[in-house]
């Protein structure tokens, strides 16, 4: 029998200042392949003694070559995957920011490309469906609306 295992994840669900708009990375061709997908966010794996907030901010830098904010990262959902893969259960915390179009953006091996896509025009092989993206944008909005206006 084939040992499984757990792994924590952090996913980062980047969005532009008015929330019409998903940063996503399209992935190399090994990641597509062993995912069955081409698009995602931004994340990874939590390592061991590693606490959430430093792994969003690490996934970033070496994925997008980013600096985020940790004040403007807010976790909106957690997602329990038992079977991430046949021997692969998995919890992610999804987190969201905002971020300037015009950022700047370097990739890193694991990507082919990036792109901002219209939540109305999300392409089919996603990690997450268009439905979740556009879920996790909603859940985002009303809370950095809600945020900003008590500030």
């Amino acid at each position: 029998m084939v040992e499984r295992k757990f792994g924590l994840g952090v996913l980062i669900c980047i969005f532009n200042r008015d929330f019409s708009k998903i940063l996503l990375l399209k992935r190399n061709e090994e990641k597509r392949k062993k995912n069955n997908a081409d698009w995602g966010n931004v994340g990874g794996k939590v390592e061991l003694g590693e606490k959430l907030m430093d792994a969003c901010l690490r996934e970033a830098k070496e994925e997008i070559g980013i600096e985020l904010n940790p004040n403007r990262l807010k976790l909106i959902e957690v997602k329990e995957t038992p079977y991430l893969t046949e021997i692969h259960h998995a919890i992610h915390f999804v987190y969201a920011t905002v971020l300037d179009e015009k950022e700047k953006i370097i990739i890193n091996e694991e990507s082919d490309e990036y792109k901002w896509f219209d939540l109305n025009k999300i392409p089919e092989k996603t990690l997450d469906s268009k439905e979740v993206l556009i879920k996790f944008s909603q859940i985002a909005k009303k809370d950095f609306v809600t945020n900003e206006s008590k500030g």
